[in-house]
């Protein structure tokens, strides 16, 4: 079809319209590949408690007696446990990282999916996330808050000196396992 002497959108246009972004239309992520920063604010709170307390007493007693002799004998058996537990734990993530649009699902969501690593003093950080944003979550800016994410995945994995120090070593693994400790 022509318009005013050109092809309108036609094979010899050089403007394809899947792609095409106006110059004042929305900058938002919505094509696959593009790139949106998730925003990681998370805060996680847990705290249990239980605490359980058993009696056990059992007794039996003899006695006989006669004109000159007197015997008395006694057998008593008594057990108690008493066993209290509290776990408690918190954490707190923050952290910016960009992630990638790398599917476009039937109704309208986006799959995302990124990393981030960052090494401080030997210290290696690995930031992965990954899940679903619906693209009216998806901020001026380009961004997502990470509450914000379905089927969210967030794993943060530290390797290094700091980490090294944390793990157990193998003979309190080992009096652990065999319950001594």
């Amino acid at each position: 079809m022509l318009i005013s002497g050109s092809v309108w959108a036609g094979e010899n246009s050089l403007i394809n319209p899947d792609t095409y972004r106006g110059l004042t239309s929305d900058r938002h992520a919505h094509h696959l590949g593009d790139i949106l920063t998730v925003l990681v604010v998370e805060s996680t709170s847990a705290e249990s408690a239980a605490g359980t307390g058993a009696n056990s007493n059992t007794a039996i007693s003899a006695s006989a007696s006669g004109n000159e002799y007197k015997n008395q004998a006694a057998l008593g058996i008594r057990g108690d446990t008493v066993g209290n537990g509290q776990t408690s734990r918190r954490g707190q993530v923050r952290a910016n990282v960009s992630v990638r649009i790398t599917e476009q699902l039937p109704d309208g969501l986006y799959r995302v999916q990124g990393e981030q690593v960052v090494t401080v003093n030997d210290e290696r950080q690995l930031i992965r996330i990954s899940g679903l944003v619906r693209p009216d979550d998806i901020g001026y800016e380009n961004t997502v808050l990470s509450y914000r994410l379905a089927e969210a995945s967030i794993d943060i994995k530290g390797d290094g000196v700091v980490a090294d120090a944390q793990k157990q070593n193998i003979f309190f693994r080992l009096f652990k396992w065999l319950r001594i400790l």
